[in-house]
């Protein structure tokens, strides 16, 4: 057959496979966009994180200083300023000057989950074949870690989407392995180092982390790597090292140092050493809470790590009876090089999160997009299928019963015979969808429970989290001190001094001028100028603040007025509160109101 035939039937095939591909894309761009854009706007500021990035990023904005990170008037030296960039140009483009636009600040979260998508399933086709690499795609993309962060302002989402980018990189560079190059690149290097510099700017040495741990593992483990000696490329490199190296030497030069020590040493290090920021956890922490934060993807969890131990067992006997390996074992040695060491290591830290693992996730996806297309074919894994059909089941349920339970309680609506029907349909789809996988109907199983999971996240999201108003606290003040006619400090008005609630949520909402916990000297005779407003919790300390605060103000001969109150429940602590808000006032006045003891 001569060569022009062997071209024309290569350009034959592609052209029947683009428009797949371009399908492919379209559905899962269109099924990222159906679970992040619902609740973008109208779910509140979560504390404690986001407030603190979404304030950051604000306080940026409208400084103009782009090279210090600040919360309040403290330095934020905790991540990079990447994930300020980007939420700072969002702040630029979309909000309004004065204006807390939160939705803006979420949208490099959307983008970052929508690339993590795009990037597995890219490398899927390389990695499992285009139709198990849609099924792990569209897996990731319904997971409810991956939603959760595709809907709050920090940098876990868009590091996702960075790290899926470079295990896609590295896909493309081991499916096609060649000769070491120092200075012509392909495409595949560019994108690896690209995204390996913008990871860095995002969230510091998590990525490398992974990317080491994963190369590492695979030169122990293959003895020769595939192709991964083709990413010592110079020009490449140094182009990655450019995207970083200016902002770390100036933020170096600017605090002395300081950053540093605070990222790499506290924050970083210190979690690799104690539990820090109140969230230790055992070894086990995240395989126990998988079920949930892979969720529907669970469906298939086992069985796809089934098959991939399998085929690794498979191929290593092949090879000691010297017949050829399965072409498969050397994608799945890479993506579980990409899992095993990192989890491992999240396991062994001190400190727990559950996004801690979302970087791992787009491999995990491909080993069940693995699972579902090879169980299509073979009626296969019998227990791990009963097991993962019963986890699911149980997730759903847990799911669909925190939902219910947080609107009955938190929230004001009173007629929720809406949120009971669409919950009630999507556990019975999720049912439904386990019995099919234990009778060997994987393919309408993973269908239904992709309709479960992209229903349950609507309702969620566009639905009950926005309605529970009691878990609103700030937005609450926020309407209070509008209702009251108090001019917020974010817009010249009053010193206001929380006393006993200083969640950052709170600063985002009135304003980085306001005074938190320990700033205020109840003591001190400037504090209690006429038009200061406090914001006081009467629960708190079982009453104590708020007597101390009494005391106060008989000590200081001062006039008070109460304004108004708000209460709800502080889901950072677990505890409710019940806000008195103050304002100080000329005791001449003879104000209605105005006291001297607010009891």
């Amino acid at each position: 057959m001569s060569s022009e035939t062997n071209i024309t039937k290569k350009s034959e095939r592609i052209a029947r496979n683009r428009p797949k591909r371009r399908w492919h894309i379209v559905i899962l761009v269109l099924l990222v966009l159906s679970v992040a854009l619902p609740g973008l706007s109208t779910l509140p500021v979560i504390d404690r994180d986001e407030a603190r990035f979404s304030q950051a990023s604000v306080q940026m904005a409208e400084s103009g200083d782009l090279l210090n990170i600040r919360f309040q008037d403290k330095a934020r030296n905790k991540k990079p300023a990447g994930i300020y960039w980007l939420q700072t140009a969002a702040i630029k483009t979309f909000s309004e000057e004065g204006k807390r636009t939160l939705w803006a600040q979420r949208v490099p979260s959307v983008l970052g989950a929508l690339l993590a998508v795009l990037a597995t399933y890219l490398a899927g086709i390389k990695l499992v074949g285009r139709q198990a690499a849609l099924i792990g795609a569209g897996a990731l993309s319904l997971s409810l870690l991956m939603v959760f962060e595709a809907h709050i302002a920090k940098t876990d989402a868009v590091l996702c989407g960075l790290a899926a980018s470079c295990f896609a990189a590295l896909a493309y560079i081991r499916a096609t392995p060649s000769g070491l190059s120092l200075w012509k690149a392909r495409p595949a290097v560019w994108v690896f180092w690209l995204a390996f510099g913008a990871a860095i700017l995002i969230k510091g040495p998590v990525v490398p982390s992974i990317v080491a741990l994963t190369c590492l593992t695979l030169l122990i483990w293959e003895k020769r790597g595939y192709g991964i000696r083709q990413l010592i490329n110079i020009p490449a490199i140094l182009v990655s090292c450019l995207m970083f190296i200016p902002w770390a030497v100036a933020i170096g030069l600017e605090t002395q140092g300081a950053f540093f020590a605070e990222s790499l040493g506290r924050d970083f290090g210190g979690k690799l050493v104690s539990a820090q920021e109140s969230h230790p956890g055992p070894p086990g922490y995240h395989l126990l809470h998988i079920n949930l934060t892979l969720w529907p993807a669970t469906l298939l969890l086992l069985p796809g790590f089934a098959l991939a131990f399998r085929t690794l067992r498979n191929d290593k006997n092949a090879r000691k009876d010297n017949r050829p390996g399965a072409p498969l074992a050397k994608s799945i040695r890479l993506c579980l090089a990409w899992i095993i060491p990192f989890w491992l290591m999240i396991e062994i830290m001190p400190t727990k999160l559950p996004h801690y693992a979302l970087p791992l996730f787009p491999a995990i996806c491909l080993l069940v997009g693995l699972a579902g297309i090879a169980m299509m074919r073979v009626k296969d894994f019998g227990i791990t299928r009963f097991i993962s059909g019963f986890l699911f089941i149980l997730a759903a349920t847990a799911i669909i019963a925190l939902l219910i339970v947080a609107q009955v309680i938190y929230s004001d609506v009173d007629n929720l015979l809406t949120t009971y029907i669409i919950a009630a349909v999507a556990g019975v789809i999720a049912i439904a969808a386990g019995f099919l996988l234990w009778v060997n109907r994987v393919k309408a199983s993973l269908i239904l429970a992709g309709l479960s999971a992209l229903s349950l996240n609507i309702l969620a999201y566009a639905f009950i989290l926005p309605s529970l108003s009691d878990l609103r606290l700030a937005d609450r003040v926020e309407a209070a001190f509008e209702n009251a006619s108090i001019t917020l400090p974010r817009q010249s008005g009053p010193l206001v001094r929380a006393l006993n609630f200083t969640e950052p949520s709170l600063v985002y909402r009135l304003g980085k001028e306001i005074r938190l916990g320990d700033q205020t000297d109840l003591t001190a005779a400037d504090t209690w100028a006429s038009g200061t407003i406090f914001i006081v919790d009467e629960i708190k300390n079982e009453g104590k603040d708020f007597a101390e605060f009494s005391k106060q103000v008989e000590a200081q001969s001062a006039c008070i007025k109460e304004r108004s109150t708000v209460s709800g429940f502080n889901y950072s602590k677990g505890d409710a509160v019940d806000l008195h808000i103050f304002e100080v006032i000329n005791c001449e006045s003879n104000l209605p109101n105005a006291q001297k003891v607010p009891l």
